[in-house]
């Protein structure tokens, strides 16, 4: 599959604007009609929504484009990939039990894939849907990002490490203001020291010298980390939005990773399920 650079990159610019731009625009239009006092319409936009503002778009465009969903890695189930990204989730995983843990809450009724109780099962689509969601969308636009950029080769192990350096550096400035500004919490500390450990695995894992370009490990972990991003008078929670976002862009580095590290979308989908499942990771369709 090849694609112009002006075909791809006005296919990325598309798909990012909906992405950043369509949880704002329908917030507002559904305040503006009363209908977020519609409860049943609410929860059946919980659903769908998390669809419609990462997927729906790429999907069009590949239809638009006459590509193929093979292009983009989505071919037969790959029971080493889907493993091998599950294994990536783990560090994550064990990190928000451990949250859960300390804050005092019970475990088993937090878990997605074993609470019980109201609402549990609705909670568990919500949280399938939206990491699904967020998973294709990283994984299009990765794809995107290699014709639509100037390429700048290096390996994908020195690309991780760049680009990983910047992010953990933001994590740990921002995790440490929030720990001497506002009260512990054993969360801030946890997840980004379980993400590392996610980025370290993915590290460990690469074989050979696998070929990608900074544009292409950038573009998902930017808009993935733009996701839950929010400008901020009240330094506190402007603080907390970069933490955010670091968390977020470190998903959108290990996505595109494992993207490039082979063609096929099962590493990113095995990581998503096993953090739907199992982690009480906190993401949402507009990122943390």
């Amino acid at each position: 599959m090849y694609t112009s650079p002006e075909d791809a990159r006005s296919d990325l610019f598309l798909a990012g604007a909906v992405y950043l731009l369509g949880p704002l625009v329908i917030a507002l239009v559904l305040r503006l009609l009363l209908l977020d006092r519609i409860d049943a319409l609410v929860r059946i936009l919980a659903l769908v929504l998390p669809l419609a503002q990462t997927v729906l778009v790429p999907y069009l465009l590949i239809r638009y484009r006459n590509e193929s969903l093979s292009d983009y890695g989505l071919k037969a189930a790959s029971t080493p990939a889907l493993t091998m990204g599950a294994g990536l989730a783990l560090p994550i995983v064990l990190a928000s039990l451990l949250a859960a843990l300390f804050a005092g809450v019970d475990v088993f009724a937090v878990v997605p894939l074993i609470a019980v109780g109201p609402g549990a099962l609705f909670d568990l689509l919500v949280r399938l849907v939206t990491w699904l969601g967020l998973t294709g969308f990283a994984v299009y636009v990765t794809v995107k990002a290699r014709d639509a950029f100037r390429a700048d080769y290096r390996t994908v192990r020195d690309g991780v490490i760049e680009i990983g350096r910047i992010v953990g550096g933001l994590a740990v400035v921002t995790t440490f203001i929030l720990l001497v500004a506002l009260d512990f919490n054993a969360a801030r500390v946890l997840l980004p020291a379980g993400l590392a450990a996610s980025v370290w695995l993915l590290l460990r894992g690469l074989k050979g010298p696998t070929t990608t370009s900074r544009a292409t490990l950038l573009t998902p972990t930017v808009l993935l980390a733009l996701g839950p991003f929010v400008l901020s008078l009240q330094a506190d929670e402007f603080v907390l939005s970069l933490w955010g976002a670091s968390l977020a862009a470190g998903v959108g580095l290990l996505f595109g990773a494992l993207t490039e590290t082979r063609p096929s979308a099962m590493g990113p989908l095995g990581f998503a399920l096993t953090a739907a499942l199992i982690s009480i990771f906190p993401l949402s369709a507009g990122g943390l």
